[in-house]
């Protein structure tokens, strides 16, 4: 496990939630160019889940762990748990909710309101995505730190979701992500076997400073099990197409899992 050293506490101290887009925006202009941009969306189109190598700067990504560590330790709560609304696959993870996030990671919820993440995502996933209307959604953060531990086989409410990766383990290790694309959920009937059967099974290993773009409503996913003594931290944000803006939703996977955040002004209408 990779600790900061003074040096990189440093730097990370140098960003605020004010420089995150700043940041964030060079980074990115930088780190892709057209052709990775073009390369990207074509995978998107095909598996519906994209990696996204080195999302974030060196000096991002130390001072999101910081924050992102700090939350996990002073707040998370271990869950392990079967959804049979997800064909009973397991949950095995600690995990922190939105409002706790809201009020203790300046810099995780500026990353998600950022017009630099919303912009990159919409380029990326081929239409313009906004920001999700049930703020228990917004950005959760998930731990896997014992062997055993795993995100079950599931599919998400919106269309989007977008994973920045602090800490993962070695491949042999697990928490690798597991991908089936051109699914779909059926809540009243949920088959993760029949969707295993009926199309072909990706995965993708992602190191620290990774991200990955998912369609998560059409991709059943999994993170596999832990290994050992290996660690994966994560924050998991909720983006929305146009057509989620008009559909009201339920929410209980996030309301089990995170606690949920109030009502959906969806689905209040």
């Amino acid at each position: 496990m990779t600790s900061l050293t003074t040096d990189q506490s440093a730097t990370a101290e140098q960003v605020t939630a004010d420089s995150l887009d700043t940041l964030l925006e060079e980074h990115l202009r930088r780190h892709f160019s057209t052709a990775d941009r073009e390369e990207l969306r074509e995978q998107f189109r095909n598996q519906h889940l994209v990696p996204l190598r080195g999302f974030l700067s060196p000096q991002l990504l130390e001072a999101m762990r910081a924050e992102a560590f700090g939350i996990m330790d002073g707040h998370g709560v271990q869950r392990d748990l079967v959804l049979e609304i997800t064909d009973g696959t397991p949950r095995h993870m600690r995990t922190v909710g939105q409002p706790v996030i809201k009020e203790h990671g300046p810099l995780i919820h500026n990353f998600y309101f950022s017009p630099g993440t919303k912009d990159f995502m919409s380029e990326i996933v081929g239409e313009e995505v906004f920001t999700c209307p049930y703020a228990g959604e917004h950005y959760v953060l998930s731990r896997m730190d014992r062997s055993g531990d795993t995100h079950g086989w599931h599919w998400d409410d919106y269309t989007y979701g977008f994973i920045l990766v602090l800490e993962a383990p070695e491949y042999r290790d697990g928490g690798f992500v597991q991908g089936v694309p051109h699914t779909s959920w059926d809540k009243e009937n949920p088959d993760v076997y029949g969707a295993l059967l009926k199309s072909q099974v990706h995965s993708y290993h992602m190191s620290a400073g990774d991200a990955y773009i998912v369609k998560t409503d059409t991709t059943m996913h999994r993170v596999h099990p832990i290994r050992g003594e290996a660690r994966r931290t994560i924050v998991n944000m909720t983006w929305v197409s146009a057509e989620d803006l008009t559909v009201a939703r339920t929410h209980e996977t996030n309301d089990i899992l995170f606690g949920g955040a109030g009502a959906d002004p969806v689905s209040q209408k």
